[in-house]
């Protein structure tokens, strides 16, 4: 089970790179493989980018759990205890009516719109939450490498490294190194 302090370490948000260097990577074995060096080398500022999600490309990076489920958890408790609370506070106290002998606290009916409730606050805590770790608003951002949005992958390193650093700690899985263009 994960622990609150696992969760915790999850909470990171998208960082522009701004300098450094950008390596194109063959596939997605060698991204893999790449990410894996440059995290086990100590690199701190470093992304991937993928045309699409890879399988254990998060582990490869040294990245913990992410803070998205933990919220939309939050969203889902807060929708369906304002849903049942709102429904019970409006049939016994502000608006009492006895209809069909049906007692004032008849919690069966309640069932349908706390769980339409519960989904709902959970879809826009995890919109909200996805939209803010992932800076997704902003929609002037380029892409570090234009082939990344359709078939290609990518490395930035942002860690102040030199070009043949760079070239020794990849050997054999890029094929170009360019300098971030800001």
């Amino acid at each position: 089970m994960t622990s609150f302090e696992d969760v915790k370490k999850g909470l990171y948000r998208y960082e522009e790179p701004d300098k450094g260097w950008v390596i194109v990577i063959k596939d997605a074995e060698s991204l893999i493989k790449g990410a894996e060096k440059v995290r086990d080398a100590g690199i701190k500022r470093f992304d991937c980018f993928t045309p699409f999600p890879i399988h254990n490309l998060q582990e490869a990076m040294g990245l913990s759990r992410s803070w998205v489920p933990f919220i939309s958890a939050i969203g889902a408790l807060t929708g369906g205890t304002f849903a049942f609370s709102s429904m019970t506070w409006i049939d016994t106290s502000s608006w009492p009516r006895i209809i069909g002998g049906k007692p004032p606290f008849s919690w069966p009916i309640y069932l349908p719109i706390t769980f339409e409730l519960t989904v709902l606050f959970t879809a826009f805590a995890t919109l909200g939450i996805t939209l803010y770790l992932g800076r997704l608003g902003k929609s002037s951002r380029r892409p570090v490498v234009n082939t990344v949005t359709s078939d290609g992958f990518a490395i930035w390193i942002g860690d102040d490294m030199s070009k043949s650093d760079v070239e020794k700690l990849l050997q054999g899985l890029y094929t170009d190194i360019n300098p971030v263009k800001v």
